[in-house]
Parts: C-alpha cells; structure tokens; sequence
C-alpha cells in the first residue's frame, strides 16, 4: 500500500511541476506579447507546449503501475511513456516549423529550455522534499 502511496505522490508532484511550469509559460508569452509581439508570444507559448504536453503524456503512462504491482510492467510503460514524449516533442517543433510561416525560433526554443530546465530542477526539488 505504501508503495502505490509513493506512486500517487510522485504522479502528483509531476503534475505540480507541470503546473508551474505551465504558468510560467503563460508568463513569458504575455511579457513578450506586451514588449515584443504576437508571433514571440505565441512561439514562446509553442516552446512550452513543446515540453508540457509531452511531459503530461508521459507522467501518465510512467505511473500507470506502482512497482508493487509490477516491475516489469512499470518498466514498460516508463519506456512507452519516454517514447511517446520524444516522439511528441519531435512533431510539435516539426509541425511547428512546417505550418507556421510567421515563427520566433529563438523565443520558442529558449522557452522550451527555459520549461525544460524547470523541469529537471522542479521534480528534483519535489521529490527530493518527499524523501526528507
């Protein structure tokens, strides 16, 4: 019981992260909308969709077992869940590239680092908390 508590709080300290992560995001764009333009708010917006939606995809898959139940089906769905998430991110700056004629890369770009940086320091600082 206590393991599948472990997973459940991991689960929720993903999407805190994202959370934060998100309203950051929201943040730079309305910065840059109010002292750049339109198309680096948007692209920034862009950047962090880049790294919030496929980070969402992934947490729900990568928690979809607790190792109590199963190592080898956490294992699974942890590589099907880190698949999916390259796979995402890859199309979402394909497709942004593509279809977007008018697109600020490097506001896009340095958003999703920005995001992605967060990230890694965000679940570190969470779960890094919970094990205090």
């Amino acid at each position: 019981m206590e393991k599948q508590a472990d997973n459940t709080n991991n689960k929720l300290a993903a999407y805190k992260v994202l959370l934060v992560i998100a309203i950051i995001t929201a943040a730079i764009a309305i910065t840059l909308m109010l002292s750049i333009d339109r198309i680096a708010a948007y692209s920034a917006a862009l950047g962090g969709i880049a790294c919030i939606l496929p980070n969402l995809l992934f947490a729900r898959f990568a928690f979809r077992y607790s190792a109590a139940e199963s190592a080898g089906l956490v294992m699974k769905w942890f590589y099907i869940g880190e698949a999916i998430k390259i796979i995402v991110t890859v199309l979402i700056f394909a497709l942004s590239l593509i279809w977007l004629k008018d697109l600020n890369f490097a506001a896009m770009f340095i958003t999703y680092i920005i995001a992605l940086m967060l990230n890694i320091h965000g679940l570190g600082l969470v779960i890094g908390r919970q094990n205090d």
